[in-house]
C-alpha cells in the first residue's frame, strides 16, 4: 500500500535516482537489463510549469490548461510518472527509448510523453525497482495510486 503523500511512495528508490538529462547523456549505462517498475519525479524545489510544445513531435502535445488541472488535482504531485519495462532489455532499453524520444531522437515511447512539455525536464529525477512482473507492478502501483488519490499521476492517463 503507498503511505502517505509527498515522496513516500518512492522513498525506497529514492537513494539511488538520476536527472533525466544524466541518463541520456549516458545512455542509461548504470540501469540494469532487468524488468522493473520506474518513478519520475520531481527534484525538491522544483516549480513545473507547462510548456505548450516540447521538442519531440512525434505525438500530440497536451493543452497547457489540461495539464494544468491534472497537476493541480493529482494528489500527490511529487509522483509525475510510473512506467514499467517488461522488455528483454529490461529498465534500461525502456529508460533509453523513453530518453531518446525526449530528446527528439526516435519515436518509439510514447507512454509518459506529457513529462516532456515540463519546462526544464531535464532536471526530474528517474529512480526504479526491478521487479520480475513489471506489469503487474506497474498496475498494482498505479491502482493503489488511484485509490489513495482518486486520479493517476500527471503522465499516466488510464491503468
Amino acid at each position: 500500500m503507498i503511505n502517505t503523500p509527498d515522496k513516500d511512495m518512492i522513498a525506497p528508490y529514492v537513494s539511488t535516482s538520476w536527472t533525466l538529462q544524466t541518463l541520456h547523456d549516458t545512455a542509461c549505462a548504470e540501469i540494469p537489463e532487468q524488468p522493473g517498475v520506474y518513478f519520475i519525479y520531481i527534484p525538491q524545489g522544483m516549480s513545473i510549469r507547462f510548456q505548450p510544445t516540447a521538442d519531440n513531435h512525434h505525438a500530440p502535445f497536451y493543452d497547457v490548461a489540461v495539464l494544468q488541472e491534472k497537476y493541480h488535482n493529482c494528489g500527490h504531485p511529487a509522483v509525475l510518472y510510473i512506467g514499467k519495462a517488461s522488455g528483454k532489455k529490461g529498465l534500461r532499453q525502456r529508460l533509453r527509448q523513453y530518453m531518446k524520444y525526449g530528446w527528439n531522437e526516435a519515436v518509439n515511447h510514447k507512454g509518459g510523453r506529457a513529462i516532456w512539455q515540463i519546462e526544464h525536464a531535464e532536471r526530474l529525477l528517474l529512480t526504479f525497482e526491478v521487479c520480475p512482473d513489471a506489469d503487474a507492478r506497474e498496475h498494482q502501483l498505479l491502482k493503489e495510486f488511484r485509490q489513495m488519490y482518486h486520479t493517476l499521476p500527471l503522465a499516466n492517463w488510464k491503468t
